[in-house]
């Protein structure tokens, strides 16, 4: 439907990724009994969360908070392909970079999918540094072209991915 997102090849109109869903963890903080999100709780390739844990807020070590507005992308061996949009507010190990698309120009669902998308997961395994454990450099994400096809055919999209779910 939007061609490959890398080569662009349909000629959308693109954008950095810093530009349109910057890196921006939730400003809301939580106490008391909160979700903790690591990288073990994700489906590869799907985005589910297969497990939810809470733990109390005094417990925290080395965690970004996050909300409904992010998309968590794992920076952490991209070939596992874990990207995920969170149904409630929580703390994500710091392997999940959590962005935040300006819904005005990048619709979520269409977002996640761009991310979790083959053509994309090739590009980061191919930037990804590091052999044991590679990581896609943060700031490579940050540069890389995003396609931003109209907001209406993004949202008709997000739509026809729901229904997808569903079946």
């Amino acid at each position: 439907m939007f061609g490959n997102p890398v080569s662009n090849n349909k000629g959308w109109n693109t954008l950095p990724i810093k530009d349109v869903a910057p890196e921006s963890p939730s400003i809301e903080k939580q106490t008391g009994k909160v979700w903790i999100l690591n990288l073990d709780m994700i489906e590869s390739n799907t985005g589910k969360v297969v497990e939810k844990v809470f733990e109390n807020d005094s417990n925290l070590l080395s965690v970004a908070p996050f909300d409904e507005g992010n998309v968590l992308y794992s920076k952490l061996r991209p070939y596992l392909n874990k990207v995920v949009i969170p149904d409630g507010k929580g703390y994500a190990t710091t392997e999940l970079v959590p962005l935040r698309p300006n819904q005005e120009l990048l619709n979520l669902t269409f977002f996640s999918h761009l991310l979790r998308g083959d053509d994309f997961v090739t590009y980061a395994n191919s930037i990804s540094t590091g052999t044991k454990m590679p990581r896609m450099p943060l700031n490579d994400l940050r540069k890389f072209q995003c396609i931003l096809p109209p907001i209406e055919k993004q949202n008709e999209f997000e739509e026809i991915a729901h229904q997808a779910d569903k079946s």
